[in-house]
């Protein structure tokens, strides 16, 4: 199946790579449903428009995955009728020295052997934050409405939980990746973000470990999942004694989110 579905990436002013997952198909025949699920960059910028625009996309509940430093110093906007979720997956206690290009450091690049390390040792050690990815199923699994979930990129944090919502949904392997790389669209929207926000230190940084940072690429989100299978033998084990999804709720997420084609 074409990830080149119209209507996924959708435009706003105030945000980016920010997408609908509806249209994919699933390995038992079935479809994730249209309106139901997105996911976006920072948006702490949305102007009155863009808010409007989320509003009238059917969003009820907002899961917001940045750590609490992020949240302080980009802080989402009210939305009426909208509840706003904070579940942090890399919490800012200091055990993970970076999760976005805006965290690089001379440090880091010094320490940075290929220009992807970074980026594949984070995906690595993303398959322990099992918390908060429970969180976000049970909203699924409580919202009515669309839910909408983000990082500052909506790249990595956001990637591997637009990876688990689609396993779950038994959305093919190869698709799932297919979906991370669509982020790329997006790059242009998320070097300008950078831009704006004034961190001259990036100018400083290798562009390439800069450039590996802003980029999905496919050996990031299969660093994640091989960590998994390494770990828990597939995907389905991970979901049930990980992130402790039963059987029964496992099947609820597909009935809400999925539908025959």
């Amino acid at each position: 199946m074409n990830v080149q579905q119209p209507n996924r990436l959708i435009e706003f002013t105030g945000t980016f790579n920010f997408r609908d997952l509806g249209g994919y198909e699933t390995t038992d025949g079935r479809r994730v449903k249209w309106g139901k699920i997105f996911r976006s960059g920072n948006i702490s910028m949305l102007d009155e428009q863009d808010m409007r625009q989320v509003q009238q996309l059917g969003v009820t509940a907002i899961c917001d995955l940045r750590a609490d430093d992020e949240l302080e110093r980009f802080p989402t906007p009210f939305m009426e009728f909208i509840q706003l979720y904070h579940v942090p997956v890399i919490p800012s206690n200091g055990e993970e020295e970076y999760r976005q290009a805006l965290d690089l450091t001379e440090e880091f690049v010094k320490r940075i052997s290929k220009p992807g390390d970074l980026l594949t040792q984070l995906n690595e050690k993303m398959t322990d934050h099992t918390k908060a990815y429970r969180k976000v199923f049970d909203v699924l699994l409580e919202e009515e409405g669309a839910v909408l979930f983000h990082c500052m990129a909506g790249k990595d944090r956001t990637g591997v939980m637009a990876a688990l919502i689609l396993s779950v949904l038994n959305v093919p392997r190869e698709i799932i990746v297919e979906d991370y790389l669509y982020t790329n669209r997006s790059s242009d929207r998320l070097k300008q973000s950078l831009a704006t926000h004034n961190h001259e230190h990036i100018k400083k940084l290798d562009t390439k470990v800069v450039e590996a940072m802003l980029e999905a690429r496919t050996e990031y989100i299969e660093a994640f999942f091989k960590k998994i299978d390494q770990d828990y033998g597939n995907v389905y084990k991970y979901m049930t004694n990980a992130i402790g999804l039963s059987e029964a709720e496992i099947q609820l997420l597909q009935e809400k989110l999925l539908e025959r084609v």
